[in-house]
């Protein structure tokens, strides 16, 4: 078999190549004994390996001829012996290997290449999306200093644009409130310094024996003293309303009775300024209105003095209250300051419906008190300011005329603080005109016996 079997070997290469077959071809005996190996791994004659005979494939012989039909092939006499084709990659060819060599040479290029062009990404989307996070900590961090705020440019990313334009926002706002805070505070000291100052002046004349401690000497003192203790006391009342502290009984109220009484009280001092001063009230019946009476009393007094003050001799002012869906606007839509007045007289009319203001809360509608004057108006400027603290058109005039500067806001925050709203129009020249509206009480009957 020994000598066979090696003559055999360049007839089964030929066979093999023609048959195109590159494999690693192991031929075997019945006793496992290596008769032939394409790759010469196993020595000629030695015994199979156990990993190989795993593997093996029965040789048997069969009908070589004869017609074709199926039982050609039919079932074999004996063992011949075995072929093995061994699989795995101990047993692939170099060009095999190669190949395959090739395909890992690729699969680690792109994979380099895909987690090159992933870590890129990564970065250039972090990049974009830090960026602008650390910046606005920054800006935060600056503005926490007092430092000056800038504001911050918006990113494309339209999350993080939102982020900074409400971060900007805020800061313009904190910085509003800071001018507004430091103006309140040199606006208090000068309020103070001038009755001060005139106290000291006088008080020091007194002792150095340049003035007499005259009726007319101590009047003017007390006069002082009470401009101080007016402005300490306005302070008081704003900083309460401002921070929601104000103490409120928001009850039904007598709304003609109230206005009769206010008017009433005024009456002396218009009289004695030579003002004609008039209660217009509607024919119908007037219904209540929710809110704190002394508060209420305190905004439409503060109106009529305000207006006392300004009107000349011979002038008018008038306190009206009649009731609307909707009460008048700040202004006009076309934005002028016109004055709008309600009022039961036939010169008066009521500012045009699309320019009002939503119903009241409660669905009832609003009870709009009108408090009116023929003085001097107010300029066009100056109306979105005039509720401001310490704004005043004229400061050596309402200095002169013993007003504190903190009138209107209080009235505007009292009215708000009731769940009202406050308007005011004017015409130079003409007059001024302050709209108090506040919620009618619905389904309440007040002032019957």
């Amino acid at each position: 078999m020994g000598e066979a079997g090696k003559e055999c070997r360049p007839i089964i290469d030929e066979r093999l190549e023609e048959l195109g077959l590159t494999r690693r071809i192991v031929i075997a005996d019945t006793e496992y004994r290596v008769v032939y190996d394409s790759d010469e791994m196993q020595a000629f004659g030695s015994q199979l390996p156990a990993r190989l005979r795993a593997q093996a494939v029965p040789i048997m012989p069969a009908v070589q001829n004869g017609p074709l039909r199926p039982n050609r092939f039919r079932q074999p006499s004996g063992l011949i012996g075995y072929v093995i084709v061994p699989v795995g990659l101990q047993y692939v060819t170099v060009a095999e290997q190669g190949f395959f060599a090739s395909l890992l040479r690729i699969s680690l290029l792109g994979s380099a290449v895909a987690g090159g062009v992933a870590l890129f990404t990564a970065l250039l989307v972090s990049r974009q999306v830090t960026a602008p996070l650390r910046s606005l900590t920054q800006a935060v961090r600056r503005l926490a200093a007092g430092e000056q705020h800038e504001p911050l440019p918006l990113p494309a990313d339209a999350e993080l644009a939102e982020l900074a334009q409400s971060f900007n926002l805020m800061a313009a706002e904190l910085e509003r409130q800071e001018t507004l805070r430091r103006q309140l505070v040199a606006d208090i000291a000068h309020e103070l310094r001038t009755p001060l100052t005139v106290l000291r002046l006088q008080l020091e004349s007194i002792e150095d024996g340049i003035e007499q401690p005259t009726p007319a000497t101590l009047g003017s003192l007390s006069h002082e003293v009470g401009l101080l203790t007016r402005l300490v006391n306005d302070l008081r009342l704003l900083s309460l309303a401002e921070a929601g502290q104000l103490s409120l009984n928001i009850q039904p109220l007598d709304a003609a009775e109230l206005v009769g009484h206010i008017v009433g009280s005024a009456g002396p001092r218009a009289r004695q300024q030579q003002i004609a001063l008039h209660l217009n009230q509607p024919n119908e019946a007037i219904p209540p209105v929710l809110a704190d009476e002394q508060r209420l009393a305190q905004v439409l007094g503060n109106l009529i003095e305000n207006a006392l003050r300004y009107t000349p001799p011979g002038g008018q002012v008038w306190l009206g209250v009649s009731t609307r869906e909707h009460a008048p606007p700040a202004t006009p839509t076309n934005g002028t300051t016109r004055l709008w007045r309600i009022g039961s007289r036939a010169t008066r009319r009521l500012p045009p419906t699309g320019a009002l203001t939503p119903i009241a809360p409660n669905g009832a509608g609003w009870l709009v008190f009108e408090v009116g004057d023929t003085g001097p108006g107010i300029a066009p400027e100056d109306l979105p300011y005039i509720f401001e603290r310490f704004y005043r058109t004229d400061r050596a005039r309402t200095r002169e005329k013993g007003g504190s500067g903190l009138g209107l806001a209080i009235v505007q925050r009292l009215v708000e603080a009731q769940g009202g709203q406050v308007h005011v129009s004017s015409i130079p020249g003409r007059g001024t005109t302050f709209y108090v509206q506040l919620p009618v009480a619905s389904g309440v009957v007040v002032g019957t016996a």
